[in-house]
């Protein structure tokens, strides 16, 4: 007897439903927080650059200008990814979280390039920045506060729910605060120590800082699109469950994958050939219920092959 027994039942996923539940509300809650506070700190900085003219605030602006578009899109990738499985989409909408992730990594490496660039201009034809120093370090300071606590609760919902999307914008968010502190470091030097090549030096450096932290969203991205196996550490997880089960014979042809934070496992299981049908769902059903407690949200397909 061979069957391919998927999981359907609800009665035994109560406690999985309710993780997946709360882990839905702290991605809409990131990102409707990301969005928010880019718009806020978008507004003060493009004053501020316009009225000093300085290239650290002018990098500033423009990534923050990134800031509100991506979080939109973050926002939009995170609720479409939420979507239950329909019709069209048999295995739901997730891998939207890995488009999104690899669309940021893209925007960031475009962005982090003009600054470079214009970085290199300035260091040819330097100049100082002359006009309301004042502004661009409290303006940069307050982007420091503001993006050091969203920073911490994106922390929170990253290790909670393992979100490519909010964790691409946690990186990025943490290497605001570097670039907070070297726009209000580029003022002071520039305005009150006369060091003219401190504004873009410093705008040089926070957009390498930047390039280097960002490419492990897109390697992961980039891997979960590919459909790349699951960690080596979380497939010997599983098959610590597997073999666990005393009525499991053996195991083999284990595949997964990632799909955004969803995962995907499959693989068969040796059972007794003398087991009748229930007895057999029953084993595969308890397993699926163990893999899906390991792994919230999972989608579980398990094969049982008698053996004599």
């Amino acid at each position: 007897m061979t069957q391919t027994h998927g999981h359907h039942g609800h009665h035994h996923l109560l406690p999985t439903v309710a993780i997946y539940g709360e882990h839905a509300r702290l991605m809409k809650l990131a990102t409707y927080a990301s969005v928010s506070m880019a718009s806020v700190l978008l507004l003060g900085k493009i004053y501020v650059w316009w009225v000093t003219d300085s290239l650290s605030m002018l990098s500033s602006f423009t990534d923050s200008l990134f800031d509100v578009l991506m979080s939109g899109l973050n926002m939009f990738a995170v609720r479409y990814a939420l979507k239950p499985a329909d019709d069209d989409h048999r295995f739901g909408h997730s891998a939207i979280e890995d488009i999104a992730g690899l669309g940021q990594c893209a925007f960031i490496f475009a962005a982090m390039g003009m600054v470079l660039l214009q970085s290199v201009e300035r260091l040819t034809n330097p100049h100082p920045i002359l006009a309301n120093p004042e502004l661009g370090i409290g303006v940069s300071l307050l982007g420091m506060v503001m993006t050091t606590a969203l920073v911490l609760f994106q922390t929170y919902v990253t290790r909670k729910t393992k979100s490519l999307v909010i964790a691409a914008d946690r990186l990025h968010y943490a290497g605001d605060i570097l670039f907070n502190l070297g726009v209000a470091l580029a003022f002071v030097l520039s305005s009150y120590w006369g060091l003219v090549y401190a504004d873009a030096v410093i705008a040089i450096i926070i957009a390498l800082v930047v390039l280097w932290s960002n490419r492990v969203i897109g390697i992961r991205a980039f891997n979960n699109l590919m459909d790349r196996e699951m960690p080596d550490s979380e497939k010997e997880a599983i098959l610590a469950l597997v073999e666990a089960s005393p009525s499991v014979r053996g195991h083999h042809n284990l595949k997964t994958r990632y799909s955004g934070v969803k995962p995907f496992i499959q693989f068969h299981i040796d059972v007794d050939a003398g087991l009748n049908f229930r007895e057999v769902h029953a084993i595969t059903d308890q397993l699926e219920h163990a893999l899906m407690e390991a792994f919230p949200g999972a989608d579980v397909i398990i094969h049982p092959d008698p053996v004599e």
